[in-house]
């Protein structure tokens, strides 16, 4: 597959996660391995793998709800690296916070290695402090 390629999946995959108002999160499997490797996995308790991805969507699902924006996105090869912003509102528990209603964003770069035009490992940093200063549970700035 091409660089361009590659990132359409990225951007499909992210629209996927957005687009997905249920628990059920099959829909992922379209875009990623089922042997998919998560090498930092994005809350507690989510296994580093393709169910460990739908475990975290699930969570920010409930926690979150709101929508994603790459900002940014280079590839070379098959690894695809993306700069992007989430947005949404604090309805349910998150990290064992209880719901604000507060709006939350932040920003995280999150790098994708694409192998037969699906996600096969995933890398990511996401501004967490940020979202906790948002919703109360650390001191703003």
């Amino acid at each position: 597959m091409s660089t361009e390629e590659n990132k359409t999946v990225v951007r499909r995959y992210i629209e996927a996660i957005d687009n997905n108002d249920s628990s059920d999160w099959s829909v992922l499997d379209e875009f990623v391995a089922e042997d998919a490797v998560v090498h930092n996995p994005q809350l507690p308790g989510c296994t580093p793998d393709r169910d460990g991805i739908k475990q975290a969507a699930e969570m920010f699902r409930q926690a979150t709800p709101g929508r994603h924006e790459v900002r940014l996105q280079v590839a070379e090869g098959d690894l695809v690296v993306s700069l992007i912003v989430g947005q949404g509102r604090h309805e349910g528990e998150l990290l064992g916070i209880p719901a604000t209603g507060n709006e939350v964003e932040t920003e995280g770069i999150a790098i994708h290695r694409i192998r037969d035009g699906k996600i096969a490992e995933y890398w990511g940093v996401t501004d967490v402090a940020r979202v906790l200063q948002q919703v109360g549970a650390l001191p703003g700035p």
